[in-house]
């Protein structure tokens, strides 16, 4: 008996022992875990960004040394000798070492230098030793890469030929002469397929011509802006 009544009066005192304990000392506990908790959290998320940053550096770092240890760029032939080339692009004026390692391609075939004519585009390929560019290829193409006249206009068709057309701005300007070829892209209102005999004189379009090697317009693409209903 007595010790139940022991035990009670302990319990008792822890009661009010509790009781008397000031509630700003109990939050003030509460908020500190708390705050250690969200600080914990926070100090965690930074180190995992700060962490992925540093691999994503890594990374890119990794990634453009290995650019930089190699080199391509097009150019235009300007002059040929048995042991260079003298090309041109929008850098300027390069001289191309051909040494005997160089492989030279045209059309995915090993040719000779002789094969490489002036005015010749050529695709140059070569690996930075010791901050040198090693040249390493060279590749010949058919294809003129020389940049083009464009026109882009609105307007209606003059007159039609069997090949070209008059086309009359409707800003005003000249009457344009314009021709088509074989990869002339034909276009009705919605933008779906048509043909050359699909359009009519004074039927409104919009073109987009290229200058030709001789300086002549030829129609890329041609769309009607209505029907074809005449």
């Amino acid at each position: 008996m007595k010790q139940k009544t022991n035990y009670k009066l302990w319990l008792t005192a822890l009661i009010l022992a509790l009781l008397i304990v000031p509630g700003s000392v109990i939050a003030a506990t509460s908020t500190d875990s708390a705050t250690t908790q969200e600080q914990d959290d926070e100090n965690s998320t930074i180190n995992n960004i700060k962490k992925v940053i540093q691999e994503k550096k890594t990374e890119l770092g990794t990634v453009g040394a290995n650019l930089r240890m190699k080199r391509a760029f097009l150019a235009r032939v300007t002059r040929v000798s048995e042991e260079t080339l003298a090309v041109i692009n929008y850098a300027g004026n390069k001289i191309i070492p051909l040494e005997k390692d160089v492989l030279i391609q045209k059309n995915n075939k090993e040719v000779k230098i002789d094969e490489i004519a002036i005015d010749n585009w050529v695709g140059i390929q070569g690996d930075f030793v010791d901050d040198n560019l090693k040249i390493t290829k060279v590749t010949v193409y058919e294809k003129d890469f020389s940049p083009r006249d464009r026109i882009i206009t609105i307007g209606s068709i003059s007159s039609l030929g069997r090949s070209d057309l008059k086309f009359q701005p409707r800003t005003g300007e000249n009457e344009l002469n314009l021709s088509i070829n074989q990869k002339t892209n034909f276009q009705d209102v919605e933008g779906e397929d048509a043909t050359w005999n699909d359009f009519y004189e004074e039927l409104q379009c919009i073109v987009v011509a290229f200058a030709d090697n001789n300086g002549n317009y030829v129609i890329s693409t041609i769309r009607a802006l209505s029907s074809f209903d005449k």
